[in-house]
């Protein structure tokens, strides 16, 4: 072999298709033989050697491929060809030349194809032995992505380099070496190794380090950063010695970024104040909804890769739906151990303790915190330790405080106790003497009359007969050795018969139990004899799988997505380049990117001539900075079908003139490439194709005028139509681009049915689409029959200059296909708008319910329909973790918290249901109150739960909230996991019982 030169470089995730990858480089060995005299069983000896097998000899393919079960090496034997690795994006993608003699090894999940070649090229491919038989992936869909991405989490570095073995150079020094420092795992086992990986990962993220901060107004600063101990916030030291900053926490993150991706670095770039070819040292945190970025360089290579991939397991941690609900909370209560030990002891003295039960938002007299304190003081050996709790302690005062007497008394009821067995257990079990449960309040009733459960119990401490202990598995057991007469557990077939008759899982078998038992019970002695105590059963029911929203519905698509795309509800947003107002603040692309990556499938621009031939995007007569149409178009490229592989609307509003229309046409081919429809799929079609047709589409939806062609005034007052009224021609190589969503203006039903075709789209303003609503029947079904030709678009009326929304259930159960909202609002609408689209796997295309795509109009929103109603039934037990929405140390006042349940829909279907308060307790308040609700059209139904904090004097305060498609409901036990305004999640829960009869 002849003196070897070795390149490498990362191809990254490309947000799409192609997962690529973030951790391991592409390595390319140059003239490893000879070019007169390599050959292609030379190739094979070598790989053979080296622990590369199952060889082939041929090209590559010219179509993007990878492999996501090995890494594959391709030695070259004869001729040249031009490679291209990670797919399209210019972004990502890179290009390299193949020559005679050299070798690339390309790590698994990284697409390739072969870009032009000249007749000699040929090949020998071969794949390290240690992964599994290569598999064959295109790209083509989210599940394939999917399925690929888990086996790439099983694939191992190659104990052999496929060209120099084990000597030093290219796996050994690029892949095997730096594992510990620079790659996150791939595997999410739970093995040994991944955890002590996991723990060095995030361990040289806490070590401080110094970063230059980009600021956009300028200015740069030198800064040290670290990942806080308690693992859920990123903090700085400011310019004053010893000051300490939060920048960011781990929850509010929504990317990483590599490399001068943000507008905040384009400013830079563009003022020659850093150059590219230090992109590779760069990166960039976006949180709070892409609003705002942390815009870092890096001293080396090394430190960038390593708080890129350090973040991303946190985020990834956070986010994960496998995670245990005790790991979070122990973290969390960590980080609120730190905040109140003042003097940084390690140690909280009962005035701290205090202090930090006001955080946790309860409320106990002395002598209840007297009894948990010293309940949970296990170190006993000086005066010292008695005075204090240290952290493990903590955490057992808190398991005190914080009881689920509700879900003991479900496992006894499974268990086959009798009543005074269950009143002993639950006596034992609690400080508490009672439980209001067993016979829940029938609303409605006079609210004034019940008297709130903590009220009742606020000074009832009685000691228990056999003092309460704590095992090493943080279960609650008696200190008697006699186990089986605690009567606190479910055995195999108990849990067994509670799945089948409560959560209705009725082919759960004894194996099935058996091994979620073993999954979620964390008591040695439950493993042992197969039970589920009260712990197993709350982190069972806490696991996404077994909460209120069917997982079946949310984590798949599972609607028939090949119906014309008319007969779909599409996620929508209206002017999606604000951030903020519509009169006031930034133009950006990153309002695209957090849309986008929430799953809307239709974004808006209003585009105007920029200087230099370059079109701008911006609100016209406002105060708002524009930006150029090429960066959202770019960045909206990245991230396209990220969530979705469904087709993508641009709603273009043009106010161009004809040459920058041009240029316009110009951007949107050289982007988006083969992605953009450029001619129908069909001739003559009567009506539109469907989602599955125009899969990975991006469709360019606006007015397609023949050149010369004046427009008819749409500004009159209570117009439907969204663009200015002055003459313009049209650029046919823009109005080519218009395919299936022509914006037409609307006069009367009749004309547009009789005259408009199927490729015909309307729009109304949120005015005009109220008067068609309103009018007298039958004609107020004129919407209804106008969707089902032809997509309909409704946007909010220019009165809403604070970004507010319009009220998308009620254009929904008319059957408007584009409900526009403004995303960047965290109000009721995008609340609503976050749980209907939470349905067929979160993918923006909901299929419309038979009512709206029948012929004959039998249905009307307007009337009560008794043959399709339910009755839903929701029993609200008990709530956990309810914090104020800022949760401030200086707030002294304890969460008074209550439910409100509403439901949207056709107009009998809005109702309003409200619990009493609850006072002085946020973390485990207990209502016991059952709620009948009656549903007449439930396919279009939404149940909304919002949690509230009252307040005597003043508003109350909102506290967290979640919405759910009434269709997705589980029934039996289940937890609703809360979200902010924003759609994060916080850490409050309710914990409801769900039941659905026929009326």
């Amino acid at each position: 072999m002849n003196d070897i030169k070795i390149e490498k470089f990362f191809v990254r995730d490309d947000g799409q298709f192609f997962p690529n990858n973030n951790q391991l480089p592409v390595i390319v060995y140059r003239q490893v033989f000879d070019k007169k005299s390599v050959s292609a069983s030379k190739w094979e000896q070598l790989f053979q050697e080296n622990n590369f097998g199952k060889s082939w000899r041929d090209g590559i393919f010219t179509y993007h491929h990878y492999h996501s079960t090995a890494h594959e090496a391709l030695g070259c034997y004869s001729g040249h060809a031009q490679v291209r690795l990670g797919g399209d994006n210019e972004q990502v993608r890179k290009d390299i030349e193949l020559n005679a003699g050299d070798c690339i090894l390309i790590p698994t999940g990284v697409a390739h194809k072969n870009m032009g070649q000249d007749s000699e090229f040929g090949v020998v491919g071969a794949y390290d032995l240690d992964g599994k038989s290569y598999d064959m992936n295109y790209g083509k869909d989210a599940e394939e992505r999917r399925k690929a991405e888990e086996n790439m989490k099983k694939v191992q570095v190659p104990r052999m380099d496929p060209v120099v073995g084990r000597k030093n150079g290219g796996v050994i020094e690029f892949w095997q070496r730096n594992t510990h420092q620079n790659e996150i795992l791939m595997t999410t086992d739970s093995t040994s190794l991944s955890e002590i990986q996991k723990t060095n990962v995030i361990d040289q993220l806490k070590r401080r380090v110094t970063f230059i901060k980009y600021k956009s107004n300028g200015h740069t600063y030198s800064r040290i950063y670290y990942v806080n101990l308690s693992e859920d916030a990123i903090h700085y030291q400011g310019s004053k010695r010893k000051s300490k900053h939060e920048a960011c926490k781990i929850k509010d993150i929504d990317q990483i970024r590599r490399g001068f991706t943000t507008a905040v670095w384009k400013k830079y770039i563009d003022k020659r104040k850093i150059t590219r070819d230090k992109a590779h040292l760069a990166f960039s945190i976006l949180y709070d909804n892409n609003r705002h970025s942390l815009d870092l360089l890096a001293d080396s290579e090394n430190i960038c890769l390593q708080w890129i991939q350090g973040l991303e397991y946190l985020i990834e941690r956070y986010r994960s739906h496998v995670r245990t609900h005790h790991e979070i909370t122990d973290r969390w209560l960590w980080s609120l151990f730190s905040q109140a030990d003042r003097d940084q002891s390690g140690q909280l003295n009962r005035r701290e303790v205090h202090q930090l039960l006001r955080l946790l938002n309860i409320e106990l007299d002395e002598r209840e915190i007297d009894q948990y304190f010293n309940q949970s003081n296990i170190r006993t050996s000086n005066y010292e330790e008695l005075r204090n709790l240290d952290k493990d302690e903590f955490l057992l005062f808190y398991k005190f405080v914080s009881h689920r007497p509700e879900l003991l008394k479900i496992i006894c009821q499974y268990n086959g106790s009798t009543p005074e067995q269950i009143a002993d257990t639950l006596f034992k079990y609690s400080i508490l003497s009672k439980m209001p449960h067993s016979n829940p309040l029938e609303y409605p009733v006079d609210i004034a009359s019940i008297t709130c459960w903590k009220m009742k119990t606020k000074n009832i401490s009685p000691q228990p007969e056999k003092p309460l202990t704590i095992t090493s598995d943080n279960n609650f057991s008696s200190s008697s050795s006699n186990t089986k007469d605690k009567k606190n557990y479910l055995t195999i077939e108990q849990f067994k018969n509670f799945l089948q008759n409560e959560e209705h899982m009725k082919g759960i078998t004894i194996d099935d139990c058996s091994k979620l038992i073993a999954r979620f019970e964390p008591s040695s002695e439950g493993h042992k004899y197969e039970e589920l105590g009260v712990d197993g059963l709350r982190l069972f029911l806490l696991h996404d799988e077994f909460c209120l929203m069917n997982p079946d519905k949310s984590r798949r698509v599972y609607h028939d997505m090949t119906r014309p795309i008319t007969d779909y509800f599409i996620a929508t947003s209206h002017n999606t380049y604000i951030r903020d107002s519509q009169v006031y603040g930034n133009c950006t692309p990153e309002t695209f990117i957090h849309a986008l990556r929430t799953g809307c499938r239709a974004v808006e621009m209003d585009c105007y001539d920029g200087d230099d031939m370059e079109p701008i995007v911006y609100h016209a007569k406002t105060l708002t900075k524009p930006i150029t149409l090429r960066e959202i178009l770019l960045a909206i490229q990245t991230q396209a079908f990220a969530a979705s592989p469904y087709p993508l609307f641009l709603n273009i509003e043009n106010h161009c003139s004809y040459e920058q229309q041009g240029v316009m046409a110009r951007l949107l081919k050289n982007i988006f490439k083969d992605h953009l429809l450029t001619e129908p799929l069909m001739n003559d079609s009567q009506v539109l194709p469907s989602p599955e047709d125009l899969k990975y589409k991006v469709i360019i939806r606006s007015r397609r005028y023949p050149k010369g062609k004046i427009p008819a005034d749409p500004k009159s007052s209570r117009s439907n139509d969204e663009t200015e009224p002055n003459p313009k021609n049209y650029h046919p190589d823009f109005a080519k681009l218009i395919v299936y969503a022509q914006i037409v203006s609307y006069t009367n039903i009749n004309h547009t049915m009789s005259t408009q075709k199927c490729f015909h789209s309307i729009s109304f303003k949120e005015s005009k689409a109220d008067d068609l609503i309103k009018a007298e029947p039958p004609e107020h079904l004129d919407l209804i029959k106008l969707t089902n030709k032809h997509l309909v678009r409704v946007y909010p009326g220019t009165i809403r200059q604070n970004s507010s929304n319009i009220n998308p259930v009620t254009y929904w159960t008319y059957g408007v296909q584009m409900a526009a909202l403004n995303y960047q609002a965290n109000d009721d609408s995008m609340c609503l708008q976050d749980g209907f689209f939470s349905d067929n796997g979160g993918c923006g295309y909901l299929l419309k319910p038979p009512c709206l795509l029948s012929n004959n109009l039998l249905f009307d929103p307007k009337e009560i329909v008794h043959k399709r109603g339910k009755r839903l039934i929701i029993h609200i037990i008990s709530g956990q973790h309810l914090a104020k929405e800022k949760n401030s140390n200086d707030d002294s006042d304890i969460v008074d918290p209550y439910i409100e349940i509403n439901t949207y829909g056709i107009e009998c279907d809005y109702t309003q249901q409200h619990t009493p308060c609850i006072r002085n307790n946020g973390l485990n308040p207990i209502w016991d109150c059952k709620f009948h609700i009656d549903v007449y059209c439930p396919e279009l139904c939404l149940v909304k739960f919002e949690v509230r904090d009252d307040d005597h004097y003043h508003r109350s305060a909102f506290v967290g909230q979640a919405c759910f498609p009434f269709t997705a409901l589980q029934l039996g036990y289940r937890h609703i996991k809360l979200k902010a305004k924003d759609g994060d999640y916080i850490r409050g829960t309710l914990f409801v019982h769900i039941k659905i009869e026929n009326l």
